[in-house]
C-alpha cells in the first residue's frame, strides 16, 4: 500500500534540517507520542546522518490479529539516513519502518526541498504486511497510525521552525 505525504515547513532547508539532526527533537518527537521511547542521532561519514528511534505501544485496543501476533506491547523501529545536501540544497533520506513481531514494514524515503521561502517535506513510502489473507486488512489498519505519525512529525517541525 502506497503511502504518500507532503507538507510545506516554515523555514528553509538547511533551518529545518538543523532541527531533524538533533537528539533533542528527536527525542521529543517520539516522547510525545509514546510514553516508552527512545532516539539516537548519529553523524556518519561524508556528512550523513542516521536518526534511529524506537516507540513502545500498548497493543490494548487495537484490531485482535495485531494484539495476538505482538501480544501486549507493540514495538515500532524506524530509521532514518539522511544523505548530504544535493546540488540544489535539497536533502534526501531512506526510510524504514519495522514492528517487532509483526510481518510489517514500511520502506520509502523522504525529501526535503526548498519551496520559496521555506521547505516542503515529503514522504513517499510503501507499507506491506505479509500475513496471507489478512495482510491488506492489516495495512489498512496501520495506514492511519503512520500517517498520523508523519503529520505528528510535520506539526513539531513547524513548531519548532515558525
Amino acid at each position: 500500500m502506497r503511502i504518500t505525504r507532503s507538507a510545506p515547513l516554515p523555514g528553509g532547508v538547511e533551518e529545518a534540517f538543523a532541527v531533524i539532526a538533533t537528539q533533542e527533537y528527536q527525542q521529543a518527537k517520539v516522547a510525545a507520542q509514546a510514553q516508552r521511547a527512545t532516539a539516537t542521532v548519529t553523524e556518519q561519514t561524508g556528512g550523513s546522518v542516521a536518526v534511529r528511534s524506537e516507540r513502545h505501544l500498548p497493543t490494548e485496543g487495537m484490531p485482535g490479529p495485531v494484539a495476538s501476533m505482538v501480544g501486549d506491547t507493540l514495538t515500532i523501529t524506524e530509521q532514518q539516513t539522511w544523505r548530504p545536501a544535493q546540488a540544489d540544497g535539497s536533502r534526501h533520506a531512506d526510510l524504514e519502518l519495522t514492528v517487532s513481531g509483526a510481518p510489517l514494514t514500511l520502506v520509502g524515503t523522504i525529501v526535503l526541498a526548498p519551496a520559496g521561502a521555506g521547505s516542503t517535506l515529503s514522504i513517499d513510502a510503501d507499507l506491506r504486511c505479509s500475513v496471507p489473507l489478512f495482510g491488506k486488512k492489516i495495512e489498512e489498519a496501520a495506514r492511519p497510525a503512520i500517517e498520523e505519525s508523519i503529520d505528528h512529525e510535520v506539526s513539531q517541525l513547524t513548531d519548532r521552525l515558525a
